[in-house]
């Protein structure tokens, strides 16, 4: 039987700014792509710093064995995203869901997999 990780870095450039400032938007947004690809969420947060230089959003969701993560950097219109999966929960689906919400269309992704064998 083999197991896999798989961990999605997204780099996202020219996000509007009322995606990329709406913590609150991201939060739901990656909470909803962990429910649909069946992770167990255990934790959760999203923080917004307009009154910090730079202004960003930051949003985490933890779950059984992975995570969710977004991290935007508004005075580029860039966002970060990490999708890390592990077992039967597909990383590409939750990413397909995520960037569908705010319309991001301007992305890298970088893939880093694991697969271990067991007897």
């Amino acid at each position: 039987m083999k197991e896999h990780e798989i961990e999605l870095i997204i780099d996202c450039k020219n996000v509007p700014r009322e995606t990329y400032m709406n913590d609150e938007k991201i939060y739901n947004v990656l909470v909803k792509a962990a429910e649909l690809i069946g992770m167990r969420i255990l934790a959760t947060a999203g923080y917004n710093s307009l009154d910090t230089s730079p202004p960003r959003a930051i949003c985490f969701v933890m779950v059984d064995e992975s995570f969710l993560y977004c991290h935007s950097y508004a005075d580029e219109g860039f966002m970060s995203i990490r999708v890390f999966a592990c077992g039967t929960a597909d990383a590409y689906k939750g990413w397909e869901y995520i960037k569908k919400e705010p319309n991001v269309t301007d992305f890298k992704i970088k893939e880093f997999k694991l697969i271990y064998e067991q007897n």
